[in-house]
């Protein structure tokens, strides 16, 4: 059975409210609840209609999505739960919830070049292993990279909802390079994570440079209710197609030449730095030289550093320089703690 994300958000929304007893909730209470968090989370001023809040009540009562809700009518007009302590999200999946998860994700697989579709099957492996080992006290088979450290997160929702919204946003935002906060009025386009850090890609006011800022650096935000600006033609898979990261500035498309030894080739060869990538030649002792068209930016200096001497920049010799000046200076750091 399909099942939109806005039926989701329904059922969630008519779930919170029988969970609170503190009141008493007809019908057109729970249209009004449904039609507010419509709005909130995706825009829509469409109201929510008698007959769809009677359709999820009987959905959420049936054992079609497993909910088997025990919703009754209190004299005839106010809904609630019998039982107080009951709510959709209490209960743990299934294993009959997983295998259907199983199942839909191998047949996302089947469509040949949508890697994120792919990667949901690592979703479904941390499920099943949550519950598994919630039921049955087993180790963790499966651990996926976080930084529970990382600032910023608490506004990531915010704006999710902007961006999808298209609501115009004032952030209190210090750089790195900033003594002090400042405030800024933004049209948000896109969030995107890179390196465990989230960003936040827009422009400013009545600008069309798209700038970024890190989650991590925003100290507060808020909505000012000026009009959104849009950015014609912003593709977001397109913007990001010749670059490593976040960064994206104006140098051009440039063909990079690297070597790069027999301990590190097999890494590169079989996760390439970039979807550009392709191998040039391949060595009898295992070593290899590849070539990436990327625009050159610092997350891509970061990478090439982080081989160390397992890569060498063969070309071009701007890029080439610069890596070396980089290497040199980090050199004579190492040495002059030494001699102190």
């Amino acid at each position: 059975m399909a099942l939109n994300r806005l039926a989701l958000i329904r059922y969630r929304t008519i779930d919170k409210c029988l969970r609170n007893r503190s009141r008493r909730w007809t019908l057109d209470d729970l249209m009004e609840a449904c039609s507010e968090v419509l709005y909130e989370y995706e825009g829509s001023d469409r109201p929510v209609s008698r007959r769809t809040i009677q359709y999820d009540l009987q959905m959420m009562r049936s054992d079609k999505l497993g909910y088997e809700a025990p919703i009754v009518v209190e004299k005839r007009k106010y809904y609630t739960y019998a039982d107080p302590d009951y709510g959709i999200l209490q209960g743990p999946l299934s294993t009959a919830d997983l295998e259907q998860l199983g199942e839909a994700v191998s047949v996302l697989k089947q469509f040949q070049g949508f890697g994120h579709l792919q990667e949901l099957g690592g979703l479904v492996q941390k499920l099943e292993d949550k519950v598994s080992t919630a039921d049955s006290k087993q180790p963790i088979a499966i651990m996926l990279e976080s930084n529970e450290g990382l600032r910023g997160l608490e506004h990531l929702e915010e704006l999710y909802r902007a961006v999808r919204q298209q609501r115009v946003v004032r952030l209190t935002y210090q750089s790195f390079k900033a003594k002090q906060p400042g405030l800024v009025v933004l049209n948000p386009l896109l969030l995107r994570e890179f390196n465990n850090r989230w960003f936040l890609l827009a422009t400013k006011e009545r600008e069309t440079r798209i700038l970024s800022f890190a989650l991590d650096r925003i100290q507060g935000v808020t909505f000012p209710g000026l009009p959104f600006i849009p950015l014609p033609n912003f593709d977001p898979e397109a913007y990001y197609k010749n670059v490593v990261g976040v960064t994206v500035n104006t140098y051009r498309i440039t063909k990079i030449r690297l070597w790069l030894d027999a301990q590190n080739a097999p890494y590169v060869l079989t996760k390439p730095l970039h979807p550009s990538q392709v191998v040039e030649e391949g060595y009898d002792d295992g070593s290899a030289v590849v070539n990436i068209w990327v625009i050159p930016n610092f997350e891509l200096e970061r990478l090439l550093l982080g081989f160390g001497p397992g890569l060498r920049v063969l070309s071009p010799n701007r890029i080439r320089r610069r890596i070396r000046r980089l290497i040199k200076t980090a050199l004579a750091g190492y040495e002059k703690s030494m001699d102190e």
